[in-house]
């Protein structure tokens, strides 16, 4: 292990990613034995790697020349994470608008893994509002910026987190049964928008909107909360179609 390495890598994916960085070299095509020679692993190492990246679609083989590049997946990828850190900047005018429109605290969220996490929110000058943090991170299948996030995904990965992230009963208005939770994502993506009617803390309700990438994946979601007494449905129903606009005009702001 060399000075500042850390600890714990795990070997597999290290090996992964120093095939990747060969090669990003000027773009550069190679070969199982070219690899293996360049790396010092054996061939059989090499191989099985790349079968495993290739299946990822970050490693593309030629079937004529029987040599490996980089895929297009990870173009996808690094737009994906370049988004994420630009999102939040470009936000910044969307979440002002959605409070002064709104009157409540809107927020911003990103998916993690199965969690979801709030990387920035607007507050209204009112003395009774709900005030997250920045930086809190909720189970996916809780709140309705996890729910707005979920509802769009494949349905294999939405699937996988919805197992993973689990169904806890934080209230007693909490979805905790999968087949209800299915339906309320549907209902989600037939009205455009999450609702959260005290699900994930009494007192508290809210609305939240996709953000879509310029390749219509979705990378965010934009919500309003508040007080539960100040959320009436016909104001829930105002509140999300504003999320609606708002997230169009924002997934309009997103560079390709």
């Amino acid at each position: 292990m060399s000075d500042g390495e850390p600890a714990y890598l795990v070997p597999a994916v290290d090996k992964a990613l120093r095939i990747l960085e060969l090669l990003s070299v000027d773009g550069r095509e190679m070969g199982i034995v070219e690899i293996a020679t360049a790396t010092g692993w054996h061939k059989s190492t090499v191989q099985k790697l790349l079968v495993t990246l290739n299946h990822h679609g970050v490693v593309e083989r030629d079937e004529r020349t029987k040599r490996y590049s980089l895929g297009l997946a990870l173009a996808e990828l690094g737009r994906a994470a370049l988004n994420k850190f630009d999102i939040r900047r470009t936000a910044k005018p969307v979440l002002q608008a959605l409070v002064d429109l709104g009157g409540e605290t809107a927020t911003l969220a990103v998916l993690q893994g199965n969690r979801v996490v709030m990387i920035d929110k607007r507050e209204p000058l009112i003395q009774i509002r709900v005030s997250p943090f920045i930086g809190t991170r909720y189970p996916a299948t809780e709140t309705s910026l996890g729910k707005a996030l979920l509802a769009w995904l494949p349905e294999q990965q939405r699937e996988a987190l919805c197992r993973s992230a689990g169904l806890a009963a934080r209230t007693p208005k909490s979805i905790t049964d999968p087949a209800l939770f299915r339906e309320d994502l549907a209902a989600t993506r037939e009205r455009g928008y999450a609702e959260d009617i005290e699900e994930f803390q009494e007192g508290v309700s809210g609305v939240a909107a996709p953000i879509f990438s310029p390749s219509g994946q979705v990378v965010a979601s934009l919500s309003v909360v508040g007080p539960t007494f100040r959320m009436s449905k016909s104001r829930m129903k105002k509140l999300g179609k504003l999320c609606q606009e708002q997230a169009s005009e924002l997934a309009g702001r997103l560079v390709p």
